[in-house]
């Protein structure tokens, strides 16, 4: 669904300072993977300062989680990430228990998983917990709960940074 939004992404690069350079790095399932020519991984350069690119495969499990870059990534983020419903998910959260460093921001269509999920990080993340000011709220329909559920509406922070001034 993300990959329909690319495009904005692309303004994101012409906002940015010329100094400041973004690799962002999709991580996707194979049944939710684009078809292309080769079967093998995008790289898209959106702006001179700005490239996205889109990896078949499961984080921790498939792929490394430093993505044999030098270092760590500066951010980890899951839209819509349900960190309860999916098992591939605990190699993020492992690792973001031993890179204090990384920040892992994540988003949540249910509030009663957003909250279990948040607490995965701890009383710091469980206190980030909020619906998310990014979202204009359109619930969605999940017939089988009668819980609040919206796109994207909960947002949670893992290993929150202050930045310097």
């Amino acid at each position: 669904k993300e990959l329909n939004f690319v495009d904005l992404f692309k303004e994101v690069g012409y906002l940015l300072p010329d100094n400041v350079a973004i690799d962002m790095i999709w991580i996707v399932r194979e049944d939710m993977f684009p078809e292309n020519e080769d079967g093998s991984n995008l790289s898209l350069q959106l702006t001179t300062n700005l490239r996205l690119s889109i990896i078949l495969g499961t984080y921790g499990d498939s792929l490394n989680p430093d993505f044999d870059m030098d270092g760590p990534p500066d951010m980890i983020i899951g839209m819509n990430a349900g960190l309860f419903a999916y098992e591939s998910w605990r190699h993020v959260i492992s690792y973001l228990h031993h890179h204090k460093n990384v920040v892992g921001v994540f988003t949540d269509y249910n509030e009663h998983s957003g909250i279990n999920c948040a607490s995965l990080g701890g009383w710091k993340s469980a206190n980030s917990f909020e619906m998310n000011p990014f979202r204009q709220m359109r619930a969605m329909p999940v017939y089988c709960m009668n819980l609040p559920q919206f796109s994207n509406g909960f947002v949670y922070v893992y290993n929150e940074q202050e930045l310097d001034e």
